[in-house]
């Protein structure tokens, strides 16, 4: 669970649960248990009720294309996630281009990352506590006109390392403050058994736009430096103005008063403890279910709240921790990847083929990642994947060779999807909609804390000896993770979606 979509590194191309862009996410939504997000949904209050035939939130049978809502909300999010991959992959060979140094490059991809997080902290509490729609509204407005700022410095050939430095930190900050009020709007859209749905929907997505958006923006880099900036600008203002289009109240709400008093520890018998928590509102106007306007807490109970849902949650914390292990090991694969053939001299374009080989094997497994996610064990896909990425890394440690590294890519992708749907989809799934913000931003810092680090990493032993080393340094990392899945029982016994409610 990384980055939503195109960002500064090929990092992310795991698990994407929120807006802290790494090169290429997979990050939609996640599945979740369609009992639990139904039953979470079925007290709102009538104006969330009001949709009309048009307006299905895909709960049962119902298809998700008949929610105009979501229809709107995945062109905004796909809008968005357009914007930031022409802005935010081709940085390593603006930074190469200004400097020549792997190491540089690598830094910058840190720099971009560790802001992001950091500015996600804060920014998942205002998201629980605000009106979604006017967050992205505030996103699109500031991202655009950061981007804008970066395609007239790189136009009028003004850019200088410095300058570009300063303006990625800010365009990262803008980023991961308001990236996850996009992904935590779609649970006020879409519910039940269609957020399986739209996760399996939006992984195929997020496939096409790495398909045509990584080679796009990196040929457009090499006929004009300033073209995919520009591209970046005005797709960042259009997702505001798609979102404007969604006609249900993207205000996060509760479905009852609840006190603060979350346990700290499970049932003994196993069972999904009785989580009680204080209702978070954003405007006054929120209400808890069809009661009185509750008493807003203040930004730091909300984190601290989030903190203790989260530590009350044992199976979610080793999830967490091997979900960190796998992430850093393929940042710091793909970082590899990118890195070495740009000091090869390979051109961006062919560079941006990479993205293009995850991008096709992830519209492959996509069609039917929401169904094998569904009906398999959580836990047994949790494993599979895994063993696969570990797998996937391997040829990386004897060769450098751009097909071999195409080939590898193309595999990575085959293991996103269904690795999403079940491993996010379990711990978004289990999430109450007014946790949404919190736990996607604090699950985003676990999955991201080390990860951030793997381009300056992979560059620095790259620039200093060689690329096998970097790969064996990884693949390390990737078996790590498989060994913490396989001796976790916990892990290992997550059932399928439809049992995930019994089950903590």
């Amino acid at each position: 669970m990384t980055a939503k979509d195109g960002g500064a590194t090929t990092a992310n191309d795991t698990f994407g649960s929120g807006n802290v862009p790494g090169e290429g996410s997979a990050n939609g939504r996640s599945s979740a248990s369609g009992r639990a997000a139904a039953s979470e949904h079925g007290s709102t209050s009538g104006e969330g009720r009001a949709l009309g035939s048009g307006n299905s939130r895909g709960v049962g049978g119902e298809s998700i294309w008949a929610n105009r809502d979501y229809v709107r909300w995945l062109i905004g999010d796909t809008t968005g996630m357009i914007g930031r991959t022409f802005s935010l992959f081709i940085v390593s060979f603006v930074v190469y281009d200004l400097t020549g140094s792997e190491g540089s490059a690598g830094l910058l991809q840190t720099i971009i990352l560790v802001i992001m997080l950091v500015a996600s902290i804060p920014g998942g509490v205002i998201t629980d506590r605000s009106d979604r729609r006017r967050l992205i509204y505030l996103y699109s407005i500031f991202a655009s006109v950061v981007s804008a700022g970066i395609f007239l410095y790189v136009f009028t050939g003004h850019l200088t390392y410095l300058s570009f430095v300063v303006l990625m930190s800010i365009l990262a900050l803008v980023h991961g403050f308001f990236g996850e009020a996009t992904n935590a709007a779609l649970r006020s859209i879409v519910s039940g058994t269609g957020f399986v749905k739209a996760q399996a929907a939006n992984q195929g997505r997020d496939a096409a736009v790495h398909l045509a958006g990584r080679p796009l923006s990196g040929l457009f880099y090499g006929f004009f430096p300033w073209l995919p900036y520009l591209i970046s600008t005005v797709f960042l203002a259009v997702q505001g103005f798609a979102f404007s289009r969604i006609e249900r109240s993207l205000v996060p709400r509760v479905d009852e008063k609840k006190t603060a008093d979350v346990p700290a520890t499970e049932s003994p018998t196993g069972e999904v403890p009785t989580i009680e928590h204080e209702a978070i509102v954003g405007e006054p106007s929120l209400s808890a279910g069809e009661g009185e306007p509750v008493k807003r807490p203040s930004m730091v109970a909300d984190f601290v709240l989030g903190l203790r849902y989260m530590a009350s949650r044992k199976t979610i914390l080793i999830l967490s921790v091997v979900i960190t292990l796998i992430n850093f090991g393929i940042a710091g694969i793909q970082a590899l990847m990118v890195l070495s053939l740009i000091a090869q001299g390979y051109p961006a374009v062919e560079v941006g083929y990479l993205g293009a080989a995850t991008g096709i094997a992830l519209i492959l497994v996509s069609t039917v990642a929401g169904r094998v996610a569904e009906k398999l064990p959580t836990g047994l896909i949790a494993i599979l994947t895994l063993v696969w990425y570990t797998l996937c890394s391997i040829p990386l440690v004897f060769s450098d060779n751009y097909w071999v590294m195409l080939g590898c890519s193309f595999a990575l992708g085959l293991g996103i999807p269904i690795a999403n749907a079940a491993m996010l989809g379990y711990i978004l799934g289990r999430t109450p909609e007014s946790f949404q913000g919190r736990v996607s931003s604090l699950i985003n810092i676990v999955a991201q804390a080390l990860s951030a680090f793997a381009p300056l990493i992979a560059g620095i032993i790259l620039e200093a000896y060689n690329s096998s080393l970097v790969a064996v340094i990884f693949t390390g990392v990737t078996l790590a993770s498989l060994v913490i899945g396989l001796l976790s029982r916990r892990v290992r016994a997550i059932p399928a979606p439809a049992d995930w409610e019994k089950y903590e």
